[in-house]
């Protein structure tokens, strides 16, 4: 990647892990829409999840993402406090924050990778992509050093880029569903976090669990999918190792069992907290899955358009224009007036 390594000072808006990953893929040719640290853990339609990596894979954690560098040394490219370095996944902090996804780019039916085709444009920052519903959090934690037995540093998806990055290896291919991820870290220390800290890391589990709606049918989902325009800690509760938030949160739509609910309402939530080795973190729960409206919006807008393109091809076309028609349906409705207004 000579382009990211020729660079004397970091591209604006390349200021953390997931668009530095970004920014080097693009750079060799191999694009892909933006997608957060989160996102890519959950499950993204350019990348097929693998068991083994192989260099130039991603290595993806709620919160962190890098670049495989020596599968058979558990290396991979990181952002650390003092720059971009080598980290060892297999570390004690590493397996810590518990096991990663692999994941490795899509390649087209010819066997070559999917190259890019437009000219490089500005990489939109973090703050750009704020929202009401799914704020961003920066995420500090120590972090193992390139041997697991030295001293930790301090590790952010906010670190500013340097100069030295490795080139970037043709991904062959493998698959895998898009997943959720189960938990978030909040506070890296044993120190209660607070009701901002809290807001803001059950907002990006939120925004992970989006990728749950990237199937041709999100009616036949097992859980039950809450879609919501607001979401609000009111209070923190702790009692030992483990903890609760109360939540007020205005939702939507409720899709579950095959049927689509377009009433909104306002749900009280106890969502759960626990203290780990690695800190407090939040648990995603496990009877239901709350996703935000917009970002419902943008995978069901995307999973509409994959069905359209290939409709014509299908084995089945009454059985896609049915899941077509339902897709469309739920997008027109959460597309319609907020609640309120």
């Amino acid at each position: 990647m000579d382009a990211v390594q020729d660079q004397d000072q970091p591209r604006r808006g390349v200021q953390d892990c997931s668009h530095l990953v970004h920014q080097m893929y693009f750079n060799a040719g191999f694009e892909y829409p933006y997608a957060s640290s989160f996102e890519l853990y959950a499950g993204n339609e350019n990348f097929e999840r693998v068991r083994y990596p192989q260099p130039g894979d991603l290595i993806a954690w709620p919160g962190h993402v890098g670049i495989i560098l020596d599968p058979r040394g558990h290396s991979f490219y990181s952002l650390v406090s003092t720059g971009l370095e080598a980290q060892d996944y297999e570390g004690t902090y590493w397996k810590s924050r518990g096991r990663p996804h692999f994941y490795r780019y899509k390649v087209e039916n010819t066997g070559t990778l999917t190259a890019a085709k437009a000219p490089a444009s500005s990489v939109a920052t973090d703050s750009a992509r704020q929202h009401v519903t799914a704020p961003v959090i920066e995420e500090r934690f120590p972090v193992t050093a390139s041997a697991s037995h030295r001293p930790p540093k301090t590790a952010s998806e906010r670190t500013k880029v340097v100069p030295g990055s490795p080139g970037l290896q043709a991904p062959a291919v493998a698959a895998a569903p898009f997943e959720v991820p189960q938990s978030i870290i909040i506070t890296p220390e044993n120190k209660k976090p607070t009701i901002s800290q809290v807001t803001e890391g059950i907002s990006e589990l939120s925004n992970a669990s989006g990728s749950v709606l990237r199937t041709s049918d999100p009616t036949k989902l097992v859980l039950p999918v809450i879609i919501f325009e607001r979401l609000q800690v009111e209070r923190l509760e702790f009692k030992g190792d483990h903890g609760w938030a109360r939540l007020q949160i205005d939702s939507r739509a409720t899709v579950a069992g095959g049927e689509t609910d377009y009433k909104g309402r306002r749900e009280k939530v106890r969502w759960e907290l626990r203290r780990t080795e690695s800190g407090w973190e939040a648990i995603t729960p496990t009877d239901r899955i709350y996703v935000p409206n917009d970002v419902a919006v943008r995978h069901l807008a995307a999973q509409l358009a994959q069905l359209t393109a290939r409709d014509g091809g299908a084995a089945h076309p009454e059985t896609v224009l049915r899941q077509e028609s339902r897709l469309a349906s739920l997008l027109s409705a959460l597309l319609e007036n907020k609640l309120g207004h």
